[in-house]
């Protein structure tokens, strides 16, 4: 097999960038060098990894299937060079806006202690709730489930949250105890623009019993929908601890009945199987055992 690692990152750099011109430029070298090594890979695959247009390029399904062990294949590569150059390879961890807090804070400590490696945080909007997992860009991620990358990624819970509606300070819903579907009817929605369609449904009011939906307001981000909701221009369904970590003036936070739960997890590429990754991963189901644990015995 004409397997090589120049073929393999060729291909990465290609489905992240999206364009075999802009592969090149992040890989510093020609674009016929690019193309010629991705058509090594499919050569050895058999078959398209990519649909090339106008528009740039797409994966096929076999080059999705591909891209997950390729990025694995890269990462490690990357590892190995960073160790053989006495460097620190570092971890990179993603994180999604509405799964900040000291959850975040205590999965970094967790992944400092177990890797003993240096850990950059980086921050993702609704464009992307798999925060860096599918484009290679983070190693680990926390988000906020659901995702529609079942057979790529694979989550753990962390923990839940009540799901709360977010409304202006002077709304009459402001006033309630707790927020039933009957009371959200008619109204216009702040809602997320989101690629995920299954992330974005779980939080469109439909998925709380809403069935009368006046109009739409797109967000890309977090701190957007709390703008529009401050400004008036919508109320927001979020996660009630939002209210903690993205406080705003004008805006007041009426949980859900029925205890209407949403959740935090942590999330990584089910074929990314380094071995520092394993380990992460094993204290991370110990520690969320324990906390089960702990709960059922209260």
């Amino acid at each position: 097999m004409d397997l090589t690692l120049p073929a393999v990152r060729a291909f990465v750099a290609v489905a992240r960038a999206g364009s075999f011109r802009d592969a090149a430029t992040s890989l510093g070298v020609s674009q016929p060098t690019v193309s010629a090594a991705v058509k090594r890979l499919e050569a050895v695959a058999g078959r398209p990894l990519l649909f090339r247009d106008r528009d740039g390029v797409r994966l096929t399904e076999m080059g999705g299937k591909v891209l997950a062990h390729a990025e694995v294949v890269t990462a490690a590569a990357g590892e190995l060079e960073a160790l053989l150059a006495g460097e620190d390879p570092g971890l990179t961890v993603g994180f999604m806006g509405e799964a900040a807090g000291a959850r975040t804070s205590r999965l970094l400590d967790g992944v400092r202690r177990v890797s003993g490696r240096e850990v950059r945080l980086r921050r993702f909007d609704f464009d992307d709730p798999a925060c860096g997992l599918l484009s290679g860009a983070t190693d680990l991620a926390v988000v906020w489930p659901p995702l529609a990358t079942g057979e790529v990624v694979d989550v753990l819970v962390l923990g839940s949250d009540r799901r709360a509606v977010a409304v202006p300070v002077g709304d009459p819903l402001a006033r309630l105890a707790v927020a039933g579907p009957a009371d959200l009817e008619g109204r216009v929605w702040v809602v997320p623009r989101s690629p995920d369609q299954v992330w974005r449904a779980f939080r469109h009011p439909s998925s709380v019993g809403v069935t009368d939906v006046a109009a739409e307001v797109g967000s890309g981000a977090i701190e957007e929908t709390l703008e529009l909701v401050a400004a008036g221009r919508g109320i927001a369904l979020l996660s009630q601890s939002t209210d903690e970590h993205y406080a705003r003036a004008g805006v007041a936070f009426v949980p859900l009945s029925d205890d209407r739960r949403c959740t935090t997890a942590v999330a990584w590429r089910r074929a990314d199987t380094r071995p520092v990754l394993t380990r992460i991963i094993e204290e991370l189901r110990e520690g969320a055992s324990e906390v089960a644990g702990e709960g059922r015995a209260g």
